[in-house]
């Protein structure tokens, strides 16, 4: 956690330190003078006032303290910025060296080294794990570094321009040139919209961007604050911990800086004395802060010089200037313009009070005048009487339009209610009885989009359900071709009949309840139901194309050869994204446990969608605390640790998807008895890890050119089958992985976001362009094909458990890996935070960045 620290306001530029990081506080240089500081995790650099150079102090295993090396003789900096293991300085331009070329130095953790960069920059910001900067000439912005956890550098608003910027842990915010001076924001850390749990911390609220004009903005680990231009006064959004102390009200700042999780200000008074807010923050605080530097040159336009006799410059031709604000508050008027000497000042317009504190302060004003009180409250008080009289009509409507649309609303449950009990009565009311007590209730709203369709209507649109039609056996079901009266072409799933009817129900109403709370493009979509009886039948769209297991391992040649290595690579990103969708955007989260090629459906322009939830499961609300379910799935696919320990965890889906990465790229089936080593990972793990691609790869296909994409693939594939779930990647990190693999296969650069063929969806995490618009009736289906070896087991006994809802960060931590899912060194990792703040914040870092086994090493000794 960054300290509290800070330059003395009598115009010396040294640096007192205030905090718990004794390396910090006792290794403060005390008799050198600095231009400016920064501070990353702990740590504190300053950018000494003599030799314009960087100098360090603290506690760092990735930064040398004093002056960082290399450094390039004569190098002076004009700005430095410091992320959470790395230093980033703006270099000076050299005499007679080009204007349109920058030179930037960064040392650190994976960071050291020397940047060009065509143009002119006017400053940089180092976040957690990367850099940005801003571009003099067009007021751009770039960044460069590890965007893994932030995804800072692929959401850079390209045609936007920027005033100023500031990064934070994971997301970088700047206001927006122009008249309105609006913050916009973009990253990870910034982006949800719901309020999640923390554990021991209470609640923590989203707060969003202010549309107000921002005069300047700091970012922090998972927020970030900036001052009102009109007034001063104090905004943050982000992350906001109810029990940690909210931002002040009523109070006017200088200027502001953010640490990781608290921000402090110096007030805007002739004390000059900082207040902080948030959690985690010293306290013990300075007596009074300099706003700002002294500076030789005049203040500029825009700018004024701060008169206050607590901050003076030693030296009489040095300057503290402060920037101008703009505008006036509701109610106020401008007085008196900015100038040089003097910031502009507001009065109140006593014609438009609303507030309070407009009508004490006219009220005060005109009683010391004279007599216009009485004249203004004469003026006022029908135009306040007609708005109150306004505001109590409206809200009688409202509340008695709402009163009668839950009644219409509740009246139209009755009678669904009642319609469906009079059906029930007529000729099956004693399989009512058997099935009664577990089914779930079907009137409720979260399956209503799903429409009931009667036994007859599915017998006649599959032809009395005849041999000819079906088109896939399972072991609990069969699917069966059909089409409806209105031309639709749809897949029919009927549950085997069987002596254990409780069974049936189960998976029955296990299917329909999930796939009636989901919704995503690579999720098979549900169209209906039906429960009349001892039937129980589910109603998909079709898959022209059939499943990825009949092109894999299908007799017919031609069918095999249709999946080239960009259509095989494209189905496992889309699948990859479902699964994902299922672990990390559902919510409660949902474990599949059935995941294989027989259940990766292909429509007809080869898009993937993942079926049959008849195992699927709701996830717990913590995911430290796995399911113990008996074992449950497909021989070939099952998690080893599952199946021995009954230790279930969304890492169980991964295990399984890695198995299908394997088939993928090899054409052979999870289990083959046909060859001497019959297990997929017992074969496929050690010619990978030895370098041999081409003895696993498929012979159907020719191997491309260059197999550094599917290099990628097969490294993703041998972390997902790792055989502790722990040492697995999250289904986000392999999404991701896929997703630069098939850029590099297309031809795209690997460190790009590759817009692939998909829908947008709502609810997905990622957007994507489309590549065709598909038709509303065309069909999809399900087909459950299965082989002699690929048999589905259940040990379980019948349960249905359902666990209270969470936001996805809290439930996804222990889904992160511990692996560089690409098995690149390039790729940066994050570690994990040790502060004041407590368990619930750590815990939302650690999901964004987790610490690999030598970081975590270095915490617990450093720490």
């Amino acid at each position: 956690m960054l300290e509290n620290f800070d330059l003395c306001f009598d115009g010396s530029h040294l640096v007192t330190c205030y905090g718990s990081n004794s390396a910090i506080t006792y290794a403060t240089p005390a008799h050198f003078p600095f231009l400016g500081l920064t501070a990353g995790n702990g740590f504190v650099c300053g950018l000494l006032l003599d030799s314009s150079q960087p100098y360090c102090w603290g506690s760092s295993g990735f930064i040398q303290m004093g002056v960082p090396q290399p450094m390039i003789k004569g190098s002076e900096y004009l700005e430095i910025s410091a992320g959470d293991h790395h230093l980033c300085g703006l270099r000076k331009p050299l005499m007679g060296s080009r204007r349109n070329i920058s030179l930037v130095d960064c040392w650190g953790y994976n960071m050291t080294a020397n940047y060009v960069f065509d143009g002119q920059i006017q400053s940089i910001s180092a976040g957690s794990e990367f850099n940005c900067g801003l571009f003099s000439q067009n007021r751009t912005v770039f960044c460069w570094g590890d965007e893994t956890s932030s995804r800072v550098i692929s959401l850079i608003p390209q045609e936007m321009r920027f005033q100023k910027i500031a990064a934070g842990g994971f997301h970088v915010c700047g206001i927006l040139e122009g008249v309105n001076s609006k913050v916009f924001c973009w990253g990870r850390s910034l982006d949800l919209e719901e309020e999640i749990s923390v554990v021991n911390l209470g609640q923590v609220s989203v707060d969003l961007a202010p549309n107000d004009p921002i005069l300047s903005v700091v970012g922090g680990r998972f927020h970030a604050c900036g001052i009102k231009s009109y007034d001063r006064g104090v905004v943050c959004w982000g992350y906001r911990v109810e029990r940690s102390t909210p931002p002040p009200s009523g109070i006017r700042l200088y200027e502001i800086a953010a640490g990781d999780y608290f921000t402090c200000g110096v007030l805007a008074e002739k004390s000059l004395l900082p207040v902080c807010w948030g959690a985690g923050f010293p306290s013990s605080l300075p007596l009074a802060v300099s706003p700002g530097l002294c500076k030789p040159n005049p203040c500029g336009t825009g700018f004024y010089e701060l008169n206050n006799g607590s901050a003076k410059c030693k030296s009489p031709d040095t300057h503290i200037c402060l920037p101008c604000t703009n505008g006036c508050p509701t109610e106020m008027y401008q007085k008196v313009e900015c100038t040089s000497i003097s910031d502009r000042q507001c009065g109140y317009n006593c014609s438009s009070c609303l507030s309070a504190e407009c009508f004490s302060n006219c009220s005060y004003s005109n009683a010391f005048a004279g007599k216009r009180n009485g004249s203004f409250w004469s003026l006022q008080l029908p135009v306040i009487i007609a708005e109150i009289a306004f505001a109590v009509f409206f809200l009688i409507v409202v509340s008695l339009t709402a009163i009668l649309y839950v009644r219409y609303k509740l009246r139209t449950c009755q009678c669904s209610a009642k319609d469906l009990k009079s059906k029930k009565k007529n000729g099956k009311g004693s399989s009512q009885k058997d099935s009664g007590k577990i089914r779930p209730d079907l009137d409720e709203p979260k399956i209503r989009r799903a429409q009931m369709f009667t036994y007859e209507e599915l017998e006649r649109a599959t032809g009395g359900f005849r041999d000819e039609s079906q088109v896939g056996k399972g072991s609990f079901s069969c699917v069966f071709k059909g089409v409806l009266k209105d031309g639709t072409v749809v897949a029919v799933k009927r549950a085997i009949m069987s002596l254990d009817m409780k069974k049936n129900s189960k998976e029955f109403h296990t299917e329909l309840d999930l796939l009636s709370r989901l919704n995503h493009a690579h999720l098979l979509n549900l169209l209906g139901y039906c429960e009349e009886g001892g039937e129980r039948l589910l109603v998909y769209e079709f898959m022209d194309n059939g499943s990825l297991h009949q092109h894999l391992h299908g007799k017919n040649k031609a069918l095999k050869e249709q999946l080239d290595w960009v259509r095989r690579v494209t189905i496992a990103v889309q699948a990859a994204r479902g699964i994902e969708y299922l672990h990390g955007y559902a919510c409660p989260p949902v474990i599949h446990r059935d995941i294989k090629s027989s259940n990766i459906l292909i429509d007809e322009e080869h898009n993937a969608r993942v079926a049959d939830f008849g195992l699927s499961l709701l996830g717990p609300a913590n995911s430290s605390s796995p399911l113990a379910e008996l074992p449950a799935g497909t021989l070939g696919y099952l998690d080893p640790e599952y199946y021995r320990l009954h230790y279930l965890t969304t890492k169980s889906d991964v295990y399984s998807f890695g198995v299908l990465l394997l088939e993928i790229l090899s054409g052979r089936k999870a289990i083959d008895m046909q060859f001497e080593e019959g297990n997929i990972v017992e074969w496929a793990v050690p010619l990978i890890k030895a370098g041999d691609m081409q003895a696993i790869l498929d012979p159907v296909l020719k191997a491309p050119s260059d197999l550094e994409a599917l290099k990628r693939i097969a490294n993703v594939a041998c972390k997902c089958v790792r055989m502790r779930g722990k040492e697995r990647p999250s289904m986000d990190k392999v999404t991701t992985a896929l997703e630069r693999a098939l850029a590099q296969l297309m031809g795209s650069p690997s460190n790009e976001q590759p817009i692939l063929p998909t829908e947008v969806v709502l609810g997905s995490s990622r957007l994507h362009k489309k590549s065709s618009q598909r038709s509303s009736n065309r069909s999809v289906s399900e087909t459950d094909v299965a082989e002699t070896e690929d048999q589905r087991f259940e040990f379980r006994a019948p349960s249905w458990i359902t666990f209270p809802s969470v936001a996805s960060s809290q439930r996804r931590k222990s889904s992160v890996s511990d692996a560089d899912v690409d098995g690149k060194n390039s790729e940066a990792r994050n570690l994990g935070n040790g502060g004041s703040v407590g368990d619930g914040l750590r815990s939302l870092e650690e999901e964004i960045g987790p610490a690999s086994p030598q970081e975590n090493l270095y915490l617990q000794h450093n720490f």
